[in-house]
């Protein structure tokens, strides 16, 4: 078994990308402390453990999916080359998911809150503008490339906002990451994560020393993206199939 996930590992680590999806119950994970009288005694933090896991999935489609892009650790606009790769996938999907809209700095910014910590305040705040937006889900993603000043991928780490799902090896190279999760915008629930890998060396340009730094960084966040695309696209078939289920078992 160790074996089978050291290689599983492996070829996710070569395909440069990482998803996991997230469907468990909050009641199932919290039925463990009525069963177990090791749960007899609870502390502070076993109260905050069962507090933040009181949660349920609620997956349903069609539904109105909100996209936003952070940088800097701020959302921002979605660059028009990156948002033809979500459109894309919208235009193959059709209306199997429903609509996908972008989460609109202007109205994050009008119901946002500018207290506490940055990492907090931006998901907070995506997620109060994806509410005013009528948003059901919404899908946050992040693209950094690395800066000269890391030695390796394990950097990347501590330059982004939603960090990073898988981290690389140190044998891999790996330049552009890209990260990405999956709210429900009405109560938090995290039903995907997905991290890819970009090298930007793979292509090379003739031109000046700045200009090719730029060209190849921009191949690698275009790259990131792509593969960060078609994972999302493979996480929202998965959910789908889980929302059909739950519509079979309750008589639909």
């Amino acid at each position: 078994m160790i074996k089978r996930l050291i290689m599983i590992g492996a070829a996710t680590l070569l395909a440069g990308c990482s998803t996991h999806v997230q469907t468990t119950s909050g009641a199932d994970f919290l039925d463990r402390y009525q069963q177990s009288p090791a749960y007899s005694s609870l502390s502070t933090v076993d109260a905050d453990i069962m507090n933040i896991a009181a949660i349920e999935p609620d997956i349903r489609f069609p539904a109105r999916i909100g996209l936003a892009r952070i940088e800097n650790g701020q959302l921002a606009t979605i660059p028009g080359d990156e948002a033809s790769y979500w459109s894309d996938m919208a235009e193959r999907e059709g209306h199997r998911y429903g609509d996908f809209v972008p989460v609109s700095p202007t109205v994050a910014a009008m119901v946002a809150r500018r207290d506490g910590d940055r990492v907090f305040n931006v998901v907070d705040d995506i997620r109060r503008g994806a509410a005013r937006q009528h948003l059901d889900y919404v899908l946050l993603y992040e693209v950094t490339n690395k800066d000269q000043r890391l030695s390796n991928g394990l950097g990347f780490t501590d330059a982004t906002i939603l960090g990073l799902f898988l981290i690389p090896s140190r044998k891999v190279e790996v330049d552009t990451v890209a990260s990405a999760i999956l709210l429900d915008v009405r109560n938090g629930y995290p039903y995907a994560t997905t991290t890819t890998f970009a090298d930007n060396r793979s292509t090379t340009t003739k031109s000046g020393a700045r200009s090719k730094r730029t060209k190849l960084e921009d191949k690698g966040r275009l790259q990131s993206v792509e593969k960060l695309v078609d994972e999302i696209e493979v996480a929202l078939q998965d959910l789908k199939d889980v929302a059909y289920e739950n519509l079979v078992a309750e008589g639909y």
